[in-house]
């Protein structure tokens, strides 16, 4: 990582002035997936990736698009008076209704929680909810039996969603997981008004929802700056596909990418620096993204020794760089960097189903998505967003995923300090000779998590196994950190090439068990995850009893059985670097 002298000098290279030209070039474009508008900023972002450097490709691919068209939302009180119009937006991926309607009383379900929706009984009304259209809320409205839903957004201006559970283009099987009610979204106002007519009872909502769903071809970008030494590269990732002009969602980001791209492409790099550009986020639920690790899986896996994500940077008054995604072995890079540049001890987050987080599965070591956030208290915060972070933040602003996601609404020195955060992050993955990542904190998380499953589990699975695998691995993640911080001090390039081959393989075997519950090659669903979901049937143990327990208990010592090959995989690589460079005769190839 560059300290000092060398530091600065790097950071001055950052410009706020090329930055602003870039969000107001990439703002010229509504940038549906699929669309020549989108198409036409992938081509602009290849042009700036050329001149700084970066050898390019461009890919087109099949991808399931979903683009929101007209809808229409009437309530009726009485059946011989005439309907009142609210305003609102239908998301991708709810179901069409084409231009007949779905016609049924309605009720308020509060949050849409299971409780919330038992008002729905015995079935067939519309639920009126607080909140954003989720997948989660989709999915659990449908569960209840709901003919449609319509979700009360608290913010001045309505927020595009989508709606889709199923990562990335639907194989077969995901089909029937693909919402199959119309949904609705209306803003603070009109919400406010339809939310008391509902709570008074009897009414009845009529919805209309086009929704244009189906294959189209969608673009992928990728920008090479090739390393000197190993043959690995580090990702820098984001998509190009917006909602409307799209200034801060995703331009400031595209923008820091470039920006990365031109102050890195002069310095001399120990690894290379992958750009890649994704399309599909909005309207694909991760197509892109998905595509490129079903496409490019082994090589990811040979090569890629971190993930570092990027969305929504730069907004105006988003003074807080604390909150950002993180897993314990990217954690200390993050804080490093950001109290360097803005002063912040960096909090972090569990890294989450959203965002493009496509590569778990590979066991990707992954670092940020949003970066900058606004205070809770602010003017520009998101209300949506404050309720959902239990008053944590004020997100990514009022403006976000809406019409008034424009220019104005960046500020050019919090996009310069975020764009520097960024710059320095890239440049400690692509010069360390050894891999900044902490897998010693990583054994650490897992230890933790392990020791506190509820004790009632251990009448149903036996926990003492895993739990010694994970002392193991904390000593023997312990000592290749030791191992790795003299490394650092004088590196050799067969020394590091032995600690950082043992780094990649702790990733690879244990993100997949600590991120994902459908493995390697697979993806689960963009649904709201609680810690590990490998754990989550042993967790449930501690609450469940009789054959319930029986049953839940085969998952269980399923999933144990998983983790603990994993732990012992990860404790595996780890002393057979400390051996290889102790012996440097032996380090493997």
């Amino acid at each position: 990582m560059p300290n000092g002298s060398k530091t600065s000098s790097l950071y001055d290279r950052v410009s706020a002035k090329r930055l602003m030209a870039d969000v107001e070039a990439l703002s010229r474009w509504v940038r549906l997936s699929g669309t020549p508008e989108e198409l036409e900023a992938f081509k602009y972002v290849q042009g700036q990736l050329k001149r700084a450097g970066c050898k390019t490709t461009l890919i087109l691919h099949d991808a399931f698009i979903s683009l929101p068209g007209p809808a229409s939302l009437l309530v009726t009180v009485r059946s011989d008076e005439t309907p009142t119009a609210i305003p609102c937006v239908t998301h991708s991926f709810s179901a069409s209704t084409g231009d007949a309607a779905v016609s049924a009383t309605a009720c308020f379900a509060g949050d849409g929680t299971p409780a919330d929706l038992e008002c729905l009984r015995p079935g067939g009304k519309i639920a009126v909810v607080d909140g954003l259209a989720t997948p989660d809320r989709v999915h659990a409205a449908e569960r209840a039996g709901a003919a449609g839903l319509v979700c009360l957004n608290r913010d001045p201006l309505v927020h595009e969603m989508i709606v889709s559970p199923v990562w990335g283009s639907p194989a077969r099987d995901d089909l029937d997981r693909l919402p199959k009610i119309p949904v609705v979204s209306v803003a603070a106002t009109d919400g406010d008004r339809l939310r008391e007519i509902v709570k008074r009872g009897a009414v009845w909502v009529h919805l209309r929802t086009q929704v244009d769903t189906g294959w189209r071809k969608t673009p992928i970008l990728i920008g090479d700056l090739e390393g000197t030494v190993e043959d690995t590269f580090v990702m820098l990732a984001g998509h190009i596909d917006s909602w409307y002009k799209g200034a801060m969602d995703n331009g400031t980001a595209n923008a820091t990418m470039l920006e990365v791209a031109r102050v890195l492409g002069g310095v001399k790099r120990y690894r290379g620096i992958r750009f890649a550009f994704w399309s599909g986020h909005s309207h694909g639920r991760y197509s892109g993204s998905t595509w490129y690790v079903d496409h490019h899986w082994t090589e990811l896996n040979d090569r890629c020794v971190a993930h570092v994500n990027i969305d929504s940077v730069g907004g105006r008054g988003a003074v807080i760089n604390t909150h950002a995604w993180a897993m314990p072995e990217t954690a200390g890079l993050a804080d490093r960097v950001i109290q360097e540049v803005a002063g912040q001890r960096f909090l972090g987050g569990r890294v989450g189903r959203a965002g493009d987080q496509s590569f778990l599965g590979v066991g990707l070591p992954s670092l940020l998505m949003s970066l900058s956030e606004q205070p809770a208290d602010s003017s520009d915060a998101s209300r949506d967003f404050n309720i959902r972070t239990g008053g944590a933040t004020g997100g990514l602003g009022w403006w976000w995923h809406t019409t008034d996601d424009l220019p104005d609404k960046i500020d050019p020195e919090v996009l310069l300090r975020d764009a520097k955060i960024y710059v320095g992050i890239m440049h400690a993955f692509a010069t360390a000779p050894v891999i900044p990542l902490d897998y010693a904190a990583a054994a650490r998380a897992w230890l933790k998590a392990l020791t506190d499953l509820p004790a009632a589990a251990g009448g149903y699975v036996d926990l003492k196994p895993v739990v010694a695998e994970a002392r193991r691995l904390v000593t023997a993640a312990d000592a290749l950190a030791r191992t790795a911080r003299a490394v650092a001090a004088r590196p050799t390039r067969q020394a590091a090439r032995a600690v950082n081959a043992a780094l990649m393989a702790m990733g690879r075997a244990l993100i997949p068990v600590g991120y994902t519950a459908a493995g390697r090659f697979h993806h689960d669903p963009a649904l709201e995850q609680h810690g590990a979901p490998l754990l989550a049937a042993t967790r449930a143990l501690g609450e469940t009893a009789g054959d319930d327990a029986r049953h839940l208990a085969v998952q269980a010592q399923r999933d144990m059985n998983a983790v603990r090959f994993a732990l012992r995989q990860a404790a595996d690589a780890a002393e057979m670097a400390v051996r290889d460079v102790k012996r440097p005769g032996r380090t493997r190839r």
